[in-house]
């Protein structure tokens, strides 16, 4: 492992020319760990932000996927799309609509304005 220094510098030769060959660039300790982890396990699993809809579980997670961005959509189709039965997922939309990502629409359920953004990376219902 190298930590690369500045190219004008002599001191950083040795490292430079190391990264060259089979040494691996190293900026943080998170990435020596990363390195060194699988001799110890040590590396935890790097990973984004966790956002609310992944405390979701699965089910409704699977629910609220199945459900068409921009329009309504009748829970038949819902429950075909989350590969689920019916019955689920009309339970699982009560629960998506308390949580604030679904809402009803006629007949059909629908994203809240909320919902999208959170799907979409941006801030979601809490």
């Amino acid at each position: 492992m190298g930590v690369p220094g500045p190219v004008t510098s002599g001191l950083s030769a040795g490292v430079h020319e190391l990264l060259r060959g089979e040494a691996a660039l190293v900026t943080d300790a998170a990435d020596v760990v990363e390195l060194v982890g699988d001799i110890g396990q040590l590396a935890p699993d790097r990973r984004g932000p966790v956002l609310p809809r992944d405390l979701l579980e699965p089910a409704a997670r699977q629910v609220l996927a199945a459900l068409p961005g921009g329009r309504a959509a009748r829970p038949d189709e819902i429950a075909r799309r989350a590969q689920t039965a019916q019955d689920d997922a009309i339970a699982r939309l009560y629960e998506l609509r308390a949580l604030g990502y679904v809402e009803r629409h006629g007949d059909g359920w629908k994203l809240t304005r909320q919902a999208v953004m959170s799907v979409r990376g941006g801030p979601g219902p809490c």
